[in-house]
């Protein structure tokens, strides 16, 4: 018997800092409803380098499914990263909205946006999920205002507001929920979604006009399996009615995460103490000479910080310099190149590739601006 599958879609996932662009620590894992989709429906799922593939059994005419799922159809699978730290240090995650700590990513075609063609790919951005909950949880919250009471609404991906629950006879709790905040100034709320889809929720919290904007609003991935599970985030590949296209030509979607950029601060060391900083015409500077390290990175200015040697920072007892870089600079697999350390008045370079901060390094918020620090001891 001949049995033949063609490409129902076809999905890469592409990282900047690498210079393959390829980061094999990302793992897609179908969900428990997909996994029985793929059974039922005779999928495959297979992962091929940095590309995942959905493959569908076909009739003797090699085009028709054996097994027609029909035109809604969602697959969904959860984003895990195996050395999820290093991959948070290299990731710009930001979608005009800060990443914190508890953040999942949300990716999702948009089937009007459907490509055929291989070399332009949909391309599918994130959106940043606040936090993540089982089906039933306890939601808890605290307001900068004064207000005693509030109203909590929840909205699926729709819009729709939903019940958050049933009464102790087994009927719908109302959409929207009457709160009272407790001697902390806390207001709780248990919600109960066992009988709706996991997916996408907002909680809206407003004041008891029902004013807009509202005083709070969270943006929510509720599933159980989700929940517990470290995952990054989760993508959904949809189809529906509308657009008719399931069992059309293959699909390309792609998934491209940007590599960050952060400023660099260096602090120089002098422990060897050959260099006497308190001469006026004795001074230390950086100078980003020759880019390097290929097209990620630009030539950019070092500006020092405060005195030399800096008036109220010493590393280990010893005089130290600091120079920050005037723009951020790309986290980039191959090292920056040609940044010097150079003495005047002799135009002397003191070290000729300053390094580069690992990608694992701590980093620092100082007044907005995202640091890097680089210790360096001469």
């Amino acid at each position: 018997m001949n049995i033949k599958y063609n490409r129902l879609f076809n999905l890469s996932i592409t990282h900047e800092y690498y210079k393959s662009g390829i980061n094999e620590d990302i793992k897609l894992k179908p969900d428990s409803k997909t996994k029985e989709l793929l059974a039922n429906g005779k999928l495959l799922f297979k992962t091929l380098g940095n590309s995942f593939i959905v493959l569908y059994k076909t009739m003797s005419d090699h085009i028709s499914p054996f097994i027609d799922l029909g035109k809604d159809v969602n697959f969904r699978f959860y984003i895990i990263v195996d050395r999820s730290d290093e991959f948070l240090n290299i990731t710009k995650l930001e979608t005009g909205k800060k990443y914190e700590a508890g953040n999942k990513l949300y990716f999702s075609n948009d089937p009007v946006m459907a490509s055929s063609d291989k070399d332009a790919p949909e391309i599918i951005n994130h959106t940043l999920v606040d936090k993540a909950f089982g089906k039933l949880f306890t939601y808890s919250f605290s307001l900068s205002t004064n207000h005693i009471k509030t109203k909590l609404e929840v909205e699926d991906n729709q819009g729709q507001l939903v019940s958050i629950g049933k009464d102790t006879d087994g009927n719908d709790l109302p959409t929207t929920i009457e709160l009272t905040r407790d001697n902390l100034k806390v207001f709780s709320q248990q919600i109960d979604l066992r009988n709706k889809p996991s997916g996408i929720y907002k909680i809206v919290i407003k004041n008891m006009a029902g004013d807009i904007p509202p005083l709070r609003e969270e943006t929510v991935l509720i599933d159980n399996e989700a929940f517990n599970q470290s995952i990054l985030g989760i993508l959904d590949i949809k189809y529906d009615t509308a657009f008719n296209h399931i069992y059309g030509d293959t699909e390309f979607y792609k998934l491209q995460f940007d590599r960050k950029s952060t400023f660099w601060k260096y602090f120089i060391i002098n422990k060897s103490n050959n260099i006497d900083l308190s001469i006026p015409a004795t001074s230390l500077s950086i100078e980003d000479s020759i880019s390097g390290g290929g097209a990620a990175y630009s030539n950019v200015n070092f500006i020092r910080e405060g005195d030399e040697p800096h008036a109220t920072t010493k590393i280990k007892g010893y005089d130290t310099v600091i120079f920050k870089s005037d723009d951020t600079i790309p986290i980039f697999e191959d090292p920056k190149l040609n940044v010097e350390l150079r003495l005047t008045p002799d135009d002397k370079v003191l070290v000729e590739h300053l390094p580069n901060p690992p990608f694992n390094t701590v980093e620092k918020e100082n007044g907005g601006d995202i640091e890097k620090e680089i210790f360096v001891f001469i």
